[in-house]
């Protein structure tokens, strides 16, 4: 190989290795894990069912990463958190710009819009700096148990089923993947007093977009989300009734490409959907490359300031999902806890934001700042060697939903991580472990819980 290319070969993992942990899952509760395990000296496999890590923060399209800081002043989290914002930010504004300033949107804050491509550099050289084995097209299929202690995971790799031990195996699936396939008790139920399911979304971005006309017209640089801005959410349900097929609610984020805008969307929120299931997820993406095309059929027709010649750019990585399985841990975080911030002596994470629209009862979920996530919550009832972080970690779906951004997500992870590293150094499970020492470790990192 030519020395002198900037191509390298990837940490890729060792099958027959015992590795400390093994995080299934590369969004942003994986990065947080893997991250967070190998800062503390731990042999870390990260594997990820998709063609990419990041997760929503590569597949949205330059979709704010909300709560990479604790608010709009930039206050640090630390961590991870200080990690992954520092190599961003060494690419300049090519990769990132700053996210909203004016929020009027609890779910939004400490943000940057970041270059999906850029993303994915970043997160290979993260791996490759701090030690962690990594690779992707690897989905979990299987699990591997002595008794009741999880002891390793099975992908399908492209050569096959492919199997990997771990001392402790972090599920950041999103989707609960490793705790459904070992047993564990999961939920798959929408809201608990009246059923409603979040959207799934597929993002998508359109280019030759006069974007300063564009965000002026709008008012600002603020997200359109439905129950707000009523004028424009008037002409999207007029056109929908005219035979369009446009989500019921858009929200615009600028990029750092000129004449690009990347648009968030409810993609299926019409049907709230159950979204554990390939088929439904195939029935997602065949709506959002119809909605996508629509979008912009109706952004000329109506000539929009600033997109009256807009195209299609491309769609998202994938089906975004906000809610699918959910562990059913030690501790199930409900929305009181999320909203009034119970003062948890376990708290290896923190929560910041908000919530997207809950149904047309409850527009929003408003949160305390800084509400605290106990370990409990990563912990299985009945299944060892395992913990289960991000949005699949236990909670209710109100407990999940509300800070739900992937700077929170990061935060989960990152908590997980460091206690399966502790796990690994004092030989012990992590029902065993006391979680005064991730506490002492996450400080020493500078997170301030």
């Amino acid at each position: 190989m030519n020395t002198e290319t900037r191509a390298a070969y990837p940490r890729s993992p060792r099958q027959h290795e015992l590795y400390d942990v093994i995080v299934a899952g590369g969004g942003p509760a994986g990065i947080g894990a893997a991250l967070g395990a190998a800062i503390q000296g731990a042999r870390t496999l990260v594997l990820e069912a998709r063609s990419q890590f990041g997760g929503t923060a590569t597949a949205a399209l330059w979709m704010e990463i909300n709560f990479l800081f604790k608010d709009n002043d930039e206050t640090d989290r630390g961590g991870v958190h200080r990690i992954l914002v520092d190599a961003i930010r060494q690419w300049g504004p090519d990769a990132s710009i700053p996210g909203r300033r004016t929020v009027r949107l609890p779910g939004s804050g400490g943000n940057l819009n970041v270059h999906p491509e850029y993303l994915k550099k970043v997160l290979f050289d993260l791996f490759d700096q701090y030690g962690v084995d990594y690779q992707l097209y690897s989905p979990v299929v299987d699990v591997v148990k002595e008794g009741d202690t999880l002891t390793g995971v099975v992908v399908a790799a492209k050569e096959g089923r492919v199997t990997f031990r771990g001392r402790t195996i972090i599920d950041a699936t999103g989707d609960g993947d490793v705790a459904y396939l070992a047993g564990c008790e999961m939920e798959t139920e929408g809201d608990e007093s009246t059923g409603w399911r979040p959207p799934v979304t597929v993002a998508w971005a359109v280019c030759n977009v006069d974007c300063d006309r564009f965000f002026e017209w709008l008012g600002g640089d603020l997200e359109l989300v439905r129950h707000q801005y009523k004028t424009f959410n008037d002409l999207i349900q007029d056109y929908r009734q005219r035979g369009y097929n446009l989500p019921s609610w858009i929200g615009f984020n600028k990029t750092t490409v000129p004449g690009v805008v990347s648009i968030n969307n409810g993609t299926s929120l019409d049907l709230e959907l159950d979204c554990s299931k390939s088929e439904t997820l195939t029935l997602v993406e065949k709506m959002a490359i119809d909605q996508a095309l629509d979008f912009c059929r109706f952004a000329r027709e109506k000539r929009l300031p600033g997109m009256e010649n807009v195209y299609l750019m491309r769609t998202g990585g994938y089906a975004m999902a906000r809610d699918t399985r959910r562990l059913v841990g030690e501790y199930q975080f409900g929305d009181r806890d999320v909203m009034e911030g119970t003062g948890f002596e376990d708290a290896v994470a923190s929560k910041y934001g908000g919530s997207d629209p809950v149904g047309e009862q409850r527009p929003y979920l408003a949160i305390k700042q800084g509400a605290l996530f106990p370990y409990r919550s990563l912990l299985p009832r009945d299944v060892e060697g395992l913990l289960v972080a991000g949005r699949c970690s236990s909670a209710t779906m109100l407990g999940h939903y509300g800070g739900k951004s992937m700077g929170n997500m990061i935060s989960i992870g990152q908590g997980a991580g460091v206690a399966a590293a502790l796990c690994a150094q004092l030989d012990t499970l992590p029902r065993q472990l006391d979680f005064r020492l991730i506490q002492e470790k996450l400080d020493e990192i500078g997170v301030r819980l």
